[in-house]
């Protein structure tokens, strides 16, 4: 396993359709990029072809939920038209954003089996880190989960989520997997036996695991390794620790640019009830 120190977060660019569960993230973004000392830009995406008249009311009601939900400064906010994840998208690389933050849907609950689907498509395709807003901001992060397992995109993500939160209690999690347990149980293996091809397992990767939590900045303060699905249990163990955040990598990208969402990401980010960091994999 290799280990990736993080780049610090200079740029924050939130998106926002205006709606409440939308001035969440833009409360959070303010609040990271205030800790951070970064610069804060929102962006709001209308229709293509609005007249002069609808697109400066577009402006000043941007501005307005902007006031309502933060009291510091967004260094640009822009009003966008088109393809609402395209333009996103755009504006984060005009910006040059670090870190994209949404929220978990918007006002009108367009959703997929996975997640609303335009914060669903800015994970999939964001080339930086998008943190998905579900909970009311209340103070800063106190107790991160950082999913961890044996790829490089998952210390990414455990560093970068170290980087954006110092001051938390961060908790790196683990589940040792037995290849073809299900097949193994069919076909008779006791659950004795599969016990102990776990334990074999999980001891295998605690010094990796344990290498990672040390090297994180700051220390991680427990290593938990656990058996089962990550796609279950992760959510389940955040929620057992009251994590308010949650943070787990995810895979390479497909031809056209899309991350390949793995199945532990997914499932996280339509089951845990707190928010979630998503950390791409980096380009070679």
């Amino acid at each position: 396993m290799m280990s990736m120190a993080a780049a610090p977060v200079r740029r924050v660019l939130v998106a926002t359709d205006l709606s409440e569960q939308a001035g969440l993230a833009v409360r959070r973004a303010a609040q990271l990029a205030a800790e951070r000392d970064a610069r804060l830009s929102a962006v709001n995406v209308q229709p293509a072809g609005l007249n002069e008249e609808l697109s400066e009311f577009a402006h000043a009601r941007l501005r307005s939920h902007l006031d309502r939900f933060i009291t510091s400064t967004v260094t640009e906010a822009v009003v966008r038209h088109g393809h609402v994840a395209y333009e996103i998208l755009a504006e984060v690389t005009d910006r040059d954003a670090d870190l994209l933050v949404v929220g978990a849907h918007g006002g009108h609950r367009l959703t997929s089996p996975v997640l609303g689907s335009t914060p669903g498509n800015l994970v999939r395709a964001s080339p930086v880190p998008v943190l998905v807003v579900k909970s009311p901001p209340d103070g800063e992060y106190r107790t991160v989960v950082l999913a961890v397992d044996s790829t490089a995109v998952s210390a990414t993500a455990a560093h970068t989520a170290g980087a954006l939160t110092p001051y938390a209690d961060h908790i790196v999690v683990h589940f040792a997997v037995v290849v073809g347990e299900t097949l193994m149980r069919m076909h008779g293996a006791s659950e004795q036996h599969l016990a102990e091809l776990r334990e074999v397992s999980t001891e295998q990767v605690r010094v990796d695991i344990e290498r990672v939590a040390a090297e994180l900045t700051p220390a991680a303060s427990r290593v938990v390794i656990a058996s089962g699905r990550p796609q279950t249990r992760l959510p389940e163990l955040s929620r057992h620790h009251a994590a308010d955040l949650v943070a787990v990598g995810t895979g390479a990208r497909s031809s056209l640019g899309y991350t390949l969402l793995g199945s532990v990401a997914q499932h996280v980010l339509r089951d845990a009830s707190s928010d979630v960091l998503v950390v791409p994999a980096r380009k070679d």
